[in-house]
């Protein structure tokens, strides 16, 4: 099945894509302290649905797998970026309240997951906790999901273009190019998550470019993707 995809509870694809308008890894690893980034200095944001049936497959004990509710496209994050590289762990002081762990779990079903983001990401975008997590609210109505991959009831087999290409149409404001499909790297590989990069108002879809896929620093973001590390750009200070 080289190059299509299978989706049911779980997506199968061959082919292995990266978020292609972002030069950054956006599955880096994290610190647990506070870093050097300033809060709320930063580019864009990266939003990252992920796809919660195949994340069950390999992790069925998980809040989101064991509920009344079966979920399709839950919210991974809300990530700020740089032009090169991106902010993270900005203030670990801060705790999210209860309300607004509670108010988001239909979005991000899982506490842990909430208080991850807020502590990796959130913490860097300049907002509080509400105001943060009412953005990401706000970043995930702003993307229609395909009819077909809302509740998916049958099998089905599609390249990641052609998943990527039912969000275009769904999504016709979106610039082309501004969505793509990234998928695991299992023996049967499904589909993982789907990226799109919004400007810090949320107003408008980025689309990535050849001056951007050709440069030293995608190709490098794309290197330390495929190798599981962080990308090392220079220039730009290593945490």
């Amino acid at each position: 099945m080289m190059g299509r995809m299978r989706l049911l509870f779980s997506l199968a694809a061959a082919s292995l894509a990266v978020c292609l308008c972002c030069s950054g890894n956006a599955s880096a690893r994290h610190p647990a302290q506070a870093g050097d980034d300033t809060p709320g200095e930063f580019a864009y944001y990266l939003l990252s649905l992920s796809w919660s049936p195949a994340y069950c497959l390999s992790a069925p004990g998980a809040a989101e797998c064991n509920g009344t509710r079966r979920f399709g496209f839950i919210v991974h994050g809300l990530w700020p970026q740089y032009e090169r590289g991106w902010p993270e762990y900005c203030d670990v002081r801060g705790a999210v309240p209860e309300e607004v762990v509670r108010g988001i779990a239909d979005l991000m079903p899982a506490r842990s997951l909430v208080y991850h983001e807020w502590s990796a990401h959130g913490t860097c975008s300049g907002l509080s906790p509400a105001e943060f997590f009412a953005l990401v609210r706000r970043a995930a109505s702003s993307v229609a999901i395909p009819r077909e991959l809302e509740s998916p009831t049958r099998a089905m087999e599609e390249p990641p273009t052609a998943i990527a290409a039912a969000f275009q149409h769904a999504n016709p404001r979106f610039a082309a190019q501004s969505v793509v499909v990234t998928c695991s790297g299992q023996s049967v590989p499904r589909l993982r998550e789907v990226h799109v990069c919004l400007d810090r108002d949320l107003a408008r879809a980025m689309r990535w470019n050849e001056k951007i896929r050709n440069s030293p620093d995608f190709k490098e973001g794309l290197q330390a993707f495929l190798e599981k590390r962080d990308p090392v750009w220079p220039g730009r200070k290593q945490k």
